[in-house]
């Protein structure tokens, strides 16, 4: 089983309040986690000058958005900022400056309201710009809109793409339930004529369910027959309807849909969904595999022998 951690967070912030949620939904994940949050803000560079004039203006850009900062992160924190939160204000452009820094400085979480409106960008964080950062950046992405988790995480929603390795959404579904203590919901759509016990929706989420519950994890596989109509459509509209407080997205999928689908579903989801959306980081190593590349854990202990599980391969 990888070793997930979320020990450092990174909030991207406007200076207009528009980054309570996203800054609330990080201090929950450091009361449960331990993590460190930083709070950044990013402010246009001083443009069309002479490059001493340009330094010095841009030193004096930064100096007033960090006081700016400070105020905002005292009322946010009823005026003692605590010692597990760093304040951070840098000069250039707000989406590529904020993807260049989570990248380089190896960030596990990055927090993003994907409505909030971002001083000196253009107006609004929009639709193109919150697929730019969700896309671009390496670490986890979570995406909150207009509800995140204040009464905490009790059932977590993971629709399943049998096409695609599973290794992430299973060590990030075990490490979430444990240190949530949520039930996890897996989601899949059958979408061909077959035997419904017969088809590779159905035994991979009974795989990963058999997986997620001998870590001793409430874990529930359901699957959905919808022949010929958008499948996309429908895990969002199932999504809309299940009672989850978070979902878990992989990265691009395409490949679950085919390659006539105008819009892939992570990027749909990130828009319409109202739960706060975690897209995983895409993961390049080597791991024991079952199913499709579903993940064993090492020190599982199945119903089932491993070397049976990874059988069903064939």
């Amino acid at each position: 089983m990888k070793d997930i951690k979320l020990e450092r967070i990174l909030v991207p912030v406007s200076l207009s309040g528009d980054g309570e949620d996203a800054l609330k939904q990080a201090v929950f994940f450091k009361k449960k986690m331990g993590s460190k949050v930083t709070l950044i803000h990013v402010t246009p560079a001083a443009s069309n000058l002479k490059s001493l004039v340009q330094t010095e203006l841009n030193k004096r850009l930064q100096a007033r958005a960090m006081v700016r900062l400070i105020r905002f992160a005292k009322i946010q924190f009823r005026g003692r900022i605590p010692d597990y939160v760093n304040l951070r204000v840098e000069i250039g452009q707000h989406v590529s400056k904020i993807i260049e820094i989570a990248n380089k400085e190896s960030y596990d979480l990055v927090i993003i309201r994907k409505n909030e409106r971002i001083e000196g960008l253009v107006g609004k964080l929009k639709k193109h710009s919150a697929d730019k950062i969700v896309q671009e950046i390496n670490c986890p992405v979570l995406s909150v809109k207009d509800r995140w988790t204040y009464r905490g995480v009790r059932n977590i929603l993971v629709p399943i793409d049998v096409r695609r390795q599973s290794r992430d959404l299973l060590n990030w579904s075990v490490y979430l339930g444990k240190k949530l203590n949520a039930k996890i919901t897996l989601i899949s759509v059958l979408s061909v004529k077959i035997e419904l016990e017969k088809s590779l929706a159905y035994k991979k989420a009974k795989l990963l369910e058999r997986s997620i519950r001998a870590e001793g994890i409430i874990c529930e596989a359901r699957i959905f027959e919808n022949e010929g109509e958008d499948k996309i459509e429908s895990l969002l509209q199932y999504a809309k309807h299940e009672k989850a407080d978070l979902v878990l997205a992989q990265g691009a999928q395409e490949v679950l849909f085919g390659d006539s689908e105008s819009e892939n579903f992570t990027s749909r989801l990130l828009h319409d969904s109202i739960k706060p959306v975690l897209r995983l980081e895409s993961l390049r190593s080597s791991y024991l595999k079952g199913l499709l590349g579903a993940q064993i854990p090492l020190k599982l202990k199945s119903e089932r022998p491993v070397s049976d599980l990874i059988e069903l391969e064939s």
